[in-house]
């Protein structure tokens, strides 16, 4: 293991919360996902409080080549059913505080939205392209164990997933959903609805 890693994991281990109780497999997850588990911009997305189910498929995803990571196939390999279960759980049990009353499709006024709201909440239906969170949740808090939370999400991230999408780098979503869609936006729309998105307030 790369002894900058290995160090930023026990200093990150010691800084964790008394409250929490971190499985040993977690350990070198935290030194860029952070004890918060929320993460760090152009390094690694927040993860605090996505639920349990989805955390694991992503790390089983990263395992099976479904998800391409130069860095996150290595740390998956390392953990076995066991260890996914374990750090998946954690990971999902971390508190994130999100909009306590996050408007619905239709709830928001056209007027004075961005790009990226816009298309968030309204979608582009000349083009088939439905609104984020009419799967993602009001204002992206996500919605079960299969859409994630993309509100407080660092913008670079979603922008490099929704890249992955169109590349074929990231696949195994449910229904197939996310590379049509993906693929339907410009670098313009992607920019603009990741901002959006991460400007939602998440922490």
């Amino acid at each position: 293991m790369n002894k900058s890693v290995l160090l930023a994991s026990v200093l990150a281990l010691n800084a964790l919360p008394a409250v929490a109780t971190m499985p040993p497999q977690a350990a070198v997850c935290v030194s860029c996902h952070l004890p918060s588990g929320l993460g760090m911009p152009n390094l690694a997305p927040s993860i605090a409080g996505m639920p349990a189910p989805y955390l694991a498929t992503q790390l089983q995803h990263f395992k099976a080549g479904e998800r391409q990571n130069a860095l996150m196939q290595p740390m998956a390999m390392m953990l076995d059913d066991e260890g996914i279960k374990a750090t998946s759980e954690w990971f999902a049990s971390l508190p994130v505080t999100l909009p306590d009353n996050p408007a619905f499709r239709g709830q928001k006024a056209l007027q004075g939205m961005s790009e990226g709201e816009k298309l968030a909440y309204q979608g582009d239906w000349q083009r088939d392209l439905p609104s984020c969170v009419a799967c993602h949740g009001p204002e992206g808090v996500g919605v079960g164990d299969v859409f994630p939370r993309l509100a407080g999400q660092h913008a670079d991230y979603i922008e490099s997933q929704l890249k992955a999408w169109q590349s074929g780098t990231r696949s195994g979503d449910s229904h197939g959903l996310m590379a049509p869609m993906a693929n339907k936006l410009t670098a313009q729309e992607i920019t603009a609805v990741a901002n959006y998105f991460a400007s939602v307030e998440a922490k």
